[in-house]
């Protein structure tokens, strides 16, 4: 998303659907997008600089230069609310995971939290001392971050409004800020030409992205998680490995700055906005070109894909939002099955199938496979029966962590669904990985090629399913907890180190985490194990300080379980880290609603420091997203010195105190 910095007001400029000529894109010589009519929605009185869908794709929110933002019904076209309170241009707006609540960001300095179905405001959110241009919800909808042209990052409450951390290292406006889906990492992109990654729980910085020549004007994560994107005024879009921070792709085309980006929600594809009035299509794996969408008259300043994939609005200066239809005619698809499977054991080999689905005229293909070499061996691959009987596989090319198939018949055709080749591999190491397939192409009997419309790889990971019920869930995370200790073969032995551990409870944590929608209900938790319990693999867990994205997921979801949980009784609990130097969290729970304060003394029973928490509903206040956080400083800022403090919970009647170190 970017707020266009110019002088001067934009009048009279209303959001509407125009009415677009039908134009048919060709892809292979095949029919790919179509667009046609769409609804004119007009009440802005300036320009409009954002829109976003809900998460259902029933409501359709549009920010403007009129200071308001408006709620639409984008089937019928009927306005629904107007929200207003903001005293300048509404620059950003992003609905919470759950569809509940509508944030909106201002040149007023603000952020506003509304009601979205009443659109009732909730909270406004101060502190940024210049423009806020960019917000975003973490996906389990407890964070919400805010970037600004005072080149700060905020993190706020977006239940209370409340103020949470500063990240800090921009030396220049920060512009778009986005959370990777796995809620670990927050990307921030500034006017500095960088993005920066940091720790979304502790607002640590892990990378700096450098490459772009001019502003990064906005960011996102493929919903896999595996690549960023950038767009930028130097025209083009860089994609980035997220997990080491290499850069992989520089995709050009454009003719004026990339206004913003958007990955659809299956990951396949990207596009991006820019002055050059243009919406471009790519392909994330490869940053192939796949199409370029006109008809705006004036600067492309946002895009967003509607849930299901099938459309996508671009909104601009030319006073319009354009809704494309994406909805592909039935076109061949490649990938890999089973798509995800269980590794066997180190030595032991496996098969995959590469297939096809609704084939045409297919006499040939080839397909490159990219693996992780530490995990896994490539040994052969042979023909599928999809190809006449004829077909010929050409040698494969095999490289270190790659290996290219292909293959053709003299020009007898196939069609529908099939198996093109059968793959088979020999694991060097049990542990997460993934079969990436790019370069694909189908060739008819002419020698003509194509690209299949759809392209997926597969995931190799561990067993998690302890108990072999065919389901990981809590029965297999008691099933770890059981067997700590032991060593040797073992089912339980998830990572493969010949003990079982905390790590391994761990990652059945995390693979439960993935699979299901929410946290299990509390009777089910509490079926297999109760809080303390899970207090104590928290504590084990985190002292173990996991780095990897499994276990912090794994983390994550103990963190979830523990907060579905009613307290029996109002605690504090201790500190992590202890010592430490120069911040610490400080868990509690609560058997109670309760006004809370926590209170820090020196040696001498001196308050060092007062922390006013606030009314707390009844729960376990225990990860960083939720405990109190102390930066190790007094109240008038300043560092304390090493030694040893205390730290007194206040919960209405109840108060404990409790010892902890700062180390220097």
């Amino acid at each position: 998303m970017s707020l266009k910095e110019q002088s001067g007001s934009i009048v009279n400029r209303n959001l509407h659907w125009k009415t677009v000529l039908t134009i048919v894109i060709l892809f292979a010589g095949v029919p790919l997008i179509s667009f046609a009519q769409s609804r004119r929605l007009t009440g802005h009185t300036s320009g409009v600089n954002d829109i976003a869908f809900s998460p259902d794709g029933l409501t359709l929110a549009s920010g403007s230069d009129d200071n308001t933002v408006r709620l639409w019904n984008p089937v019928t076209g009927a306005h629904r609310h107007t929200l207003e309170g903001h005293t300048s241009s509404v620059g950003d707006i992003a609905f919470s995971p759950g569809g509940l609540t509508l944030a909106s960001a201002s040149d007023d300095n603000t952020v506003r939290l509304w009601d979205a179905a009443t659109g009732a405001h909730r909270h406004t959110l101060e502190g940024h001392t210049f423009w806020v241009r960019d917000i975003a919800f973490s996906p389990d909808g407890l964070t919400l971050a805010s970037a600004s042209g005072d080149y700060t990052v905020r993190l706020w409450n977006p239940v209370t409004g409340a103020h949470r951390r500063t990240l800090e290292g921009h030396t220049f406006w920060v512009r778009d800020i986005a959370f990777s889906p796995d809620g670990l990492t927050l990307a921030s992109g500034s006017s500095d030409y960088t993005v920066r990654l940091w720790d979304a729980a502790t607002g640590a910085h892990r990378h700096t992205l450098e490459g772009h020549t001019d502003w990064v004007r906005d960011i996102a994560f493929n919903p896999d998680g595996l690549t960023l994107a950038s767009g930028s005024g130097d025209d083009t879009v860089r994609l980035w490995d997220t997990l080491t921070g290499a850069h992989r792709h520089t995709l050009e085309g454009h003719t004026d700055d990339v206004n913003d980006i958007a990955f659809s929600p299956d990951g396949l594809t990207l596009a991006s906005g820019s002055d050059d009035n243009t919406v471009r299509l790519w392909d994330p794996v490869t940053g192939a070109h796949r199409h370029t969408l006109e008809g705006h008259t004036d600067d492309v300043n946002d895009i967003a894909f509607s849930p299901d994939g099938l459309t996508l609005a671009s909104g601009s200066d030319d006073n319009t939002v354009h809704l494309w239809d994406l909805t592909p005619p039935a076109e061949a698809s490649v990938q890999f099955l089973p798509s995800q499977m269980t590794s066997p054991a180190a030595g032991a080999q496996f098969n995959l199938s590469l297939r096809i689905g609704g084939g045409v005229d297919v006499a040939g293909y080839q397909a490159t496979v990219t693996f992780d070499s530490t995990a896994l061996r490539y040994v052969s691959y042979s023909n599928g029966g999809y190809l006449a009987d004829d077909a010929f596989q050409i040698p494969a090319i095999v490289e270190e962590n790659r290996v290219t198939l292909s293959a053709t018949s003299t020009g007898a055709e196939s069609r529908g669904d099939g198996t093109l080749a059968t793959l088979t591999f020999e694991v060097i190491a049990a542990k997460n990985s993934r079969l990436s397939l790019s370069n694909v192409l189908l060739s008819n009997g002419s020698g003509v090629f194509s690209r299949p419309r759809r392209v997926d790889g597969a995931r190799v990971t561990p067993t998690a399913d302890i108990n072999g019920d065919g389901a990981v869930n809590m029965q297999d995370l008691a099933a770890v907890a059981a067997r700590f200790g032991q060593r040797g073969e073992n089912s339980a032995d998830v990572n493969g180190d010949k003990v079982v551990n905390i790590a391994d409870l761990v990652l059945v944590a995390a693979a439960i985490g993935r699979a299901a929608a929410a946290p299990p209900a509390p009777q089910e938790i509490v079926a297999a194990f109760g809080a303390v319990e899970i207090q104590a693999w928290l504590a084990e867990a985190r002292a173990l300080r996991l780095t990897d994205d499994a276990s912090r997921r794994g983390i994550l979801f103990l963190e979830q379980l523990l907060s579905v949980l009613k307290p029996t009784e109002t605690a504090l609990l201790p500190n992590y880290p202890n010592p430490f130097n120069p911040e610490t969290w400080i868990p509690y729970q609560l058997q109670r609603d309760a006004m809370v304060t926590l209170t820090i003394y020196d040696a001498t029973g001196a308050p060092v420091r007062l922390l006013n928490l606030g009314n707390r509903t009844a729960g376990f206040y225990t990860d960083r997203l939720r405990a109190a956080y102390w930066d190790g400083r007094n109240g008038n800022g300043e560092s304390v010195a090493s030694g040893v403090y205390f730290y007194r919970l206040s919960a209405d009647e109840y108060s404990q105190v409790r010892q902890m170190a700062v180390v220097k």
